[in-house]
């Protein structure tokens, strides 16, 4: 069985979805002769708070090593709070005190926290491991560069645009969740001719939707006539022009007397668990008329509380962004849960051919998000639609198309690029 260390600072029972991407490709590497060794940091030295009921979706089998990081009271003062940062030094020890120990074959990291690659890019240089490097999202970015060069965005800016450059240099292959971000790679020449990439999505796993079944708990309470729709994620300020148009479609389809009351449910939108209504939701639903509609949770709930509270939704919904990068992994386990879903999303995301291939998606698209309003009528007919004629409003699910997208075979196509490296270094 060969061996790879999988660098994430963040792992279960962390609740942020960068823990998502090592847990589910862990859990089936074995299947493909892939012995995983996830590094990452204790749980608690993590400044959100920790979702336990996760850990059943831990394998018994799988070995993770924790490290501490330096406390945050003291990092955030000093101008840093950023996990990668905290636990650099006691990251590179674990590794540098594993690999003097036990024979590892490969080094996988992944972004972000943009400064975890640092970690792997040192470790192939000192003991010589292939180095896969995996984008979840881009750590240069449009919005931090549009920041004043002062502000704490702008200095990491700066230093992300001169550190990243040397960590994909020493990558032997450079993954990413959308073709967006590899092309914003491209675009500032950083993947050099003949250099391995590919575009691998996160996935899904059915397994956690039939434990969130047996133990999370809904956030959606319904009254009778209720027809509930759902969003469940964060919401960030280049969301909030489809939040704009998505309020104003709901007015539409209230005003068009739909059979039963549309509720509209969004939860989880600040990302913390003692999170508040940073985006003023609830003014903005009041602005839109939709007072006695909208219903909002900004506290981030569990992940499996997540789940199951897609199971109970009518519709489920998908928000794009003014990014159109923005791939938005919770399609999988949205799509998983066999509910209706109603996505909005910037043309050239990912989200779009995904949602073609698997069906059971209806698919608004914009290109100028300045443009949104013209979708307002769209997106109305597609809620009215729904709320009468439940999936059949939608595309036909195509299940099997799901199978390349499914945990196990993303765990497939890592430990075949993981095996091609492997036999160009021999």
């Amino acid at each position: 069985m060969k061996r790879a260390l999988l660098v994430s600072p963040y792992f279960a029972p962390s609740n942020l979805a960068g823990a998502l991407r090592t847990r589910l490709m862990a859990s089936h590497l074995p299947e493909f002769s892939w012995e995983p060794v996830v590094v990452t940091v204790d749980p608690s030295c993590y400044e959100e708070a920790n979702d336990l009921a996760s850990l059943p979706l831990i394998p018994d089998w799988l070995r993770v090593e924790r490290v501490r990081a330096w406390p945050s009271q003291i990092c955030r003062p000093l101008g840093f709070g950023d996990m990668s940062l905290r636990a650099q030094w006691q990251l590179r020890r674990r590794i540098a005190h594993l690999l003097q120990r036990e024979k590892a074959d490969l080094i996988f990291a992944t972004v972000l926290p943009g400064y975890t690659s640092l970690i792997a890019a040192w470790a192939k240089r000192k003991f010589g491991l292939p180095f896969v490097l995996d984008y979840q999202d881009p750590w240069v970015s449009d919005w931090n560069r549009e920041q004043s060069y002062l502000s704490k965005q702008g200095l990491a800016h700066w230093l992300a645009s001169r550190l990243e450059p040397g960590a994909v240099a020493a990558a032997d292959a450079v993954t990413t969740v959308s073709d967006e971000t590899l092309q914003t790679l491209r675009g500032r020449k950083l993947l050099r001719d003949g250099l391995p990439v590919e575009t691998i999505p996160i996935g899904g796993d059915e397994n956690d939707h039939a434990v969130a079944s047996k133990i999370g708990h809904s956030m959606i309470s319904k009254t009778a006539g209720d027809f509930a729709l759902a969003y469940l994620g964060t919401i960030t300020e280049r969301m909030l022009p489809t939040v704009r148009t998505l309020f104003r479609a709901v007015r539409l389809a209230v005003d068009a007397n739909p059979p039963g009351r549309l509720a509209l449910h969004f939860i989880g939108t600040s990302a913390q668990a003692n999170g508040r209504d940073m985006h003023s939701l609830l003014s903005l639903a009041r602005s839109c008329g939709m007072e006695h509609q909208f219903h909002l949770e900004p506290r981030r709930i569990g992940y499996l509380d997540a789940l199951r509270s897609m199971q109970e939704a009518d519709t489920l919904l998908l928000i794009g962004s003014t990014d159109s990068h923005y791939t938005a992994s919770k399609i999988f386990p949205c799509w998983l849960s066999g509910k209706p879903i109603i996505a909005l999303f910037h043309a050239r995301s990912t989200v779009n051919n995904i949602a073609q291939e698997l069906g059971g998606v209806r698919i608004i698209t914009y290109e100028d998000p300045d443009g949104l309003e013209a979708q307002t009528n769209e997106v109305a007919t597609a809620l009215r639609e729904v709320s009468e004629q439940r999936s059949a409003a939608v595309p036909p699910r195509h299940e099997s198309a799901f199978a390349p997208y499914s945990a196990k075979a993303v765990a497939g196509r890592y430990a075949a690029l993981f095996d091609r490296l492997l036999a160009a270094k021999n």
